[in-house]
């Protein structure tokens, strides 16, 4: 019984010091969201090519199926990047900023990083909120993460309100 009691207090202590801080990430004016870039069941990415210099938008989708008060609904959170915000800052060759860093910044950030699970865990009105209060959002896409490096790019909330 006393190695029972043990074995799960350690099991408990250990899940409070790796799970995701959330009043931490509320504080937080910089929200970084992990996609797994993979087609599952609550995550899609889409690939958007334009023109003819063969600039893309990435859209970046996080499905929610939530009970509310008055119907079962279907939500969406989208995230887009592309090169340039607008055609303004196009013409000034002023991209959207990214940058490169060590793998090592996933696990050291571990706690302030948001994942798909951790949005899914949450729910939809709960991730709005957390999104809304970020005045920066960089994604990190699990699937464009190379040997020791990933990228990170700023990404923008896309939403669509109904009337």
């Amino acid at each position: 019984m006393k190695k029972i009691f043990i074995l799960s207090l350690i099991l408990f202590l250990t899940n409070i010091c790796i799970s995701q801080n959330l009043k931490k990430i509320k504080q937080s004016e910089v929200l970084f969201i992990l996609h797994n870039g993979t087609n599952c069941s609550y995550q899609t990415k889409r690939i958007m090519q334009k023109y003819e210099d063969k600039r893309t938008s990435s859209f970046y989708n996080f499905f929610f199926t939530e009970e509310n008060h008055y119907s079962l609904q279907n939500e969406k959170m989208t995230f887009i990047y592309s090169q340039y915000y607008d055609f303004d800052e196009e013409y000034k060759n002023n991209p959207v900023p990214y940058f490169k860093v060590n793998k090592s910044f996933l696990k050291k950030n571990k706690d302030i990083i948001v994942t798909g699970e951790f949005i899914q865990k949450i729910g939809y009105i709960e991730s709005v909120k957390l999104i809304n209060n970020a005045k920066t959002i960089f994604l990190i896409d699990k699937s464009e993460i190379q040997k020791k490096e990933i990228i990170i790019k700023e990404v923008r909330y896309f939403y669509v309100m109904e009337e």
